[in-house]
């Protein structure tokens, strides 16, 4: 995560963009917004060429803009094919909808984050109250209208990491663990970041989309530093752990686990 939200992720996410789309105040103005993922199908993770003459495919775009509640029902298919399984603990090729869009109460967390996140101090490392985050997962989990807006950043943010704790095998799959260890080890920073590159793309396509817009969000974050005091360094720190573990993870000594988690932060 320090390698990569080095990167220039301008052309995925900016401020200009992101605040159109969270301004967009209905599905026509949605569809006027641009999307995150630019049509280049060339550009990978970070949007770094790869290879001149090897295209990687493009990751689905989606409109990343905040849903609009409704109480008399009309609001546009909420998650209407998602009421039956619960949103945390599940693959997210189960839990995306059927054209490859994020589950939409992810998108309003990322949105929500994105917007409120560089401006709050401590945002990830500060815990909320638990009783809180017990219930707000509960609701999401049922699967109602939910308003996320009326929630503290903070229980969002750490609600956003039990989602991402619970991912089955982790959000960078834990069967890729020891490619991407091998890639930190290479010997340059631009070498770390291709090597990267090329264990993200073997990633299941869901997984690939949310870690691009969950780094732009996290990268987003860290540039106001000086206000919120959550640099890349403590970004990883505090949301790394959730990301990525080893299958041995449990039956390993602590010291070891911890020296595994410090190399996945």
């Amino acid at each position: 995560m320090k390698v990569l939200s080095s990167c220039n992720t301008s052309k995925t996410l900016n401020a200009g963009n992101m605040e159109s789309l969270i301004e967009c105040q209905s599905e026509a103005e949605v569809k006027k917004c641009p999307l995150l993922v630019p049509s280049d199908i060339e550009e990978g993770l970070c949007h770094l060429m790869a290879d001149g003459t090897k295209k990687r495919k493009k990751v689905i775009s989606w409109p990343f803009a905040l849903r609009r509640t409704s109480t008399n029902g009309d609001c546009p298919e909420q998650l209407d094919s998602g009421l039956k399984i619960p949103l945390f603990g599940q693959p997210l090729a189960i839990i995306c909808e059927e054209d490859e869009r994020l589950p939409q109460p992810v998108q309003d967390l990322l949105a929500i984050l994105y917007r409120e996140g560089p401006s709050t101090e401590g945002i990830f490392r500060k815990a909320a109250n638990e009783k809180a985050r017990k219930e707000l997962k509960e609701d999401l989990n049922k699967g109602g209208n939910v308003d996320l807006e009326s929630k503290s950043v903070h229980l969002l943010a750490v609600v956003l990491k039990d989602f991402l704790r619970n991912i089955p095998s982790k959000l960078l799959s834990a069967d890729l663990y020891e490619r991407w260890m091998l890639a930190l080890e290479k010997p340059s920073k631009q070498e770390k970041i291709e090597g990267l590159k090329e264990v993200a793309d073997k990633l299941p396509r869901p997984n690939l989309l949310l870690l691009k817009h969950l780094l732009a969000v996290l990268h987003h974050i860290s540039q106001n530093a000086e206000t919120n005091r959550m640099d890349s360094s403590n970004l990883a720190i505090c949301v790394g752990p959730n990301l990525l573990s080893s299958d041995t993870d449990n039956t390993l000594p602590l010291e070891v686990q911890k020296e595994m988690n410090d190399k996945v932060c």
